[in-house]
């Protein structure tokens, strides 16, 4: 093994004859790692050509108007989402409360029906005296235009009472 580590000089043929004397290679050996480079020269903003400066700015500009572009496609969308959120929303309530409003227009028609026909049948029964009755007077309204219209005279009005034949 040692044998190969010895230097040899091994010439198996010879050389041919140079005119330019060559010169000896030799090998060194460098204490210091280097790290390799590359050492591109760059340019500064004067020194680059106007049709590559206009090219750096459209692209810069291209971009925010795509950025807002997009900004404001994604804020319409997230409005016309929450806008037809809030419109299902406030069609179902408005549906329950028109259902809702429908029954108490139909209960109330129902207790004035039997209010009204009680009311019929005390008079033909008899039963119905007037000091179970409670008669309100109106009040007097206040004119507050020259437009509006006079009340009728209470002598003016029919003598019976009028009472509703139900809803």
């Amino acid at each position: 093994m040692s044998a190969a580590l010895k230097p040899e000089s091994i010439n198996s043929r010879p050389r041919p004859v140079q005119t330019v004397a060559a010169r000896p290679r030799s090998l060194r050996v460098i204490e210091r790692p280097v790290t390799a480079s590359v050492i591109v020269p760059l340019h500064g903003k004067r020194n680059r050509p106007l049709w590559l400066r206009l090219l750096a700015i459209g692209q810069r500009t291209s971009l925010i108007v795509s950025g807002l572009a997009v900004a404001g496609a994604l804020s319409a969308y997230a409005l016309t989402v929450n806008a037809n959120r809030r419109l299902t929303t406030t069609t179902a309530t408005l549906g329950h409360l028109q259902d809702h409003q429908q029954q108490l227009i139909k209960a109330n028609a129902v207790f004035k029906n039997h209010l009204a026909q009680t009311a019929i049948a005390a008079m033909n029964d008899g039963t119905l005296h007037p000091k179970d009755v409670i008669f309100l007077e109106p009040t007097e309204l206040r004119v507050e235009s020259p437009a509006a219209q006079p009340i009728a005279d209470p002598e003016s009005l029919p003598s019976h009472r009028i009472f509703p034949k139900g809803y």
